[in-house]
């Protein structure tokens, strides 16, 4: 059996710089400092939430509201967003937005 991390361990801002485009890693974090992450469920291995959906323009964190899912895996972070077209793996807006969210929740409750 493999021992895979938590999502905590694995989302840092080296690794969510590393996966992202600059666009989307500042998109992401106007989605974030805007307060559009809505949490569904949070374990230790994964995570699930809405993302998005802001009036306003782009580099304001505007967009569609999309479902995303980071989960912890034996190779590492894999995500989803339902935004992401189909067999596209693209650390998009909402994923940064997301991983931001988990970040700054775990460093608060350190």
């Amino acid at each position: 059996m493999t021992n895979r991390k938590s999502i905590g361990e694995l989302v840092n801002n080296t690794t969510i710089e590393d996966l992202a485009l600059p666009s989307n890693f500042l998109y992401g974090r106007a989605i974030y400092d805007r307060g559009a992450v809505e949490l569904i469920e949070r374990l230790e291995k994964s995570v699930e939430a809405w993302v998005g959906g802001l009036d306003g323009t782009v580099s304001e964190g505007a967009g569609s509201r999309r479902r995303v899912q980071l989960f912890s895996t034996s190779d590492g972070l894999k995500w989803h967003c339902s935004g992401n077209p189909k067999n596209h793996q693209i650390f998009c807006k909402h994923c940064v937005a997301l991983a931001l969210a988990i970040q700054n929740k775990d460093r608060k409750s350190s």
